[in-house]
């Protein structure tokens, strides 16, 4: 009887649609405890309670390609071994 007073006061808290969406959920998995279906609904965050965060914008921490580009060194043509002794 202990369960079954525990998941009407669960479903008085909850509501009545919620407490059924995670119940199919529970059976589904074959899991019969009712503390663990009072944690689902705790950690289940209801749709119009959280909106989505913000995006950032894409660019806000890029930096120019030139920034990262590094300096060339001008190199001279190696010279040929044979051309200098002349």
């Amino acid at each position: 009887m202990r369960r079954v007073y525990a998941l009407l006061g669960v479903a008085r808290r909850y509501g009545a649609t919620r407490v059924n969406e995670v119940c199919a959920i529970a059976l589904a998995a074959e899991m019969l405890d009712v503390r663990r279906l009072k944690r689902m609904l705790e950690q289940a965050a209801t749709p119009s309670a959280t909106a989505p965060p913000a995006p950032l914008p894409a660019a806000r921490f890029l930096r120019p390609a030139s920034q990262y580009a590094l300096p060339l060194a001008k190199r001279e043509p190696p010279s040929k071994k044979g051309d200098d002794a002349q």
